[in-house]
């Protein structure tokens, strides 16, 4: 009986303390029926679109705004690693120079082959299309070239057959319907090679000089 009684009041001693836990955690705590958290409202535009943070979580108790915080300061890179990130481009070499020398003097020297020639007179050559140029006559050495011609406007060209006979004429008047290879050319030019009646040449060779 006595046993019995002893662990009676160990039990009555066990709900005390736990009652007392119970209400002190319940003091800590918030009170009952607050929600907890920002409400949803002030996250949540009518539309449902979220709004973000309410502003004043970005304001202190003085009213100040405080902003989004400053990055930090940019770490000091040494020039080794500032040379790593930005690669040095070396000058051209010496012997990469006189290539493109070479090079720029090639186009320069434009030539083409199998080149056709046809003549244009009297009033055609009239108001001459590239800028400066005077009004040629039928026995003027110049000529008119095509708009894609490797050749430009004042340019000397160099005509020749292959078979002796070359002219040398200017660059002063654009033909519409000419190809890169083909240049019109007044009556003295094309008298060097052949008479009026034949009305085309083949297979000449076009070179600036």
């Amino acid at each position: 009986m006595t046993k019995i009684r002893r662990f009676s009041s160990l039990l009555l001693v066990a709900a005390l303390m736990l009652v007392l836990l119970l209400d002190n955690a319940a003091s800590a705590g918030l009170p009952a029926g607050e929600h907890i958290g920002t409400p949803a409202k002030e996250h949540v535009h009518a539309a449902g679109h979220h709004i973000g943070t309410p502003a004043k979580e970005h304001v202190d108790t003085k009213g100040e705004h405080i902003g989004t915080p400053a990055s930090p300061a940019p770490e000091h890179v040494s020039p080794h690693l500032a040379s790593l990130t930005h690669p040095h481009l070396a000058a051209p070499a010496a012997n990469e120079l006189q290539a493109r020398g070479r090079h720029h003097a090639k186009a320069r020297r434009q030539s083409l082959t199998n080149g056709k020639v046809t003549f244009y007179h009297g009033r055609q050559l009239l108001h001459p299309a590239c800028p400066g140029a005077h009004t040629p006559t039928d026995q003027s050495m110049t000529a008119a070239i095509s708009f894609d011609s490797p050749f430009h406007c004042g340019d000397r060209i160099r005509i020749s057959d292959g078979k002796g006979k070359n002219v040398v004429v200017t660059a002063v008047d654009r033909c519409a319907g000419c190809t890169r290879d083909w240049i019109d050319v007044t009556e003295g030019v094309f008298r060097v090679f052949s008479g009026l009646r034949t009305g085309e040449l083949h297979g000449l060779t076009f070179s600036k000089i």
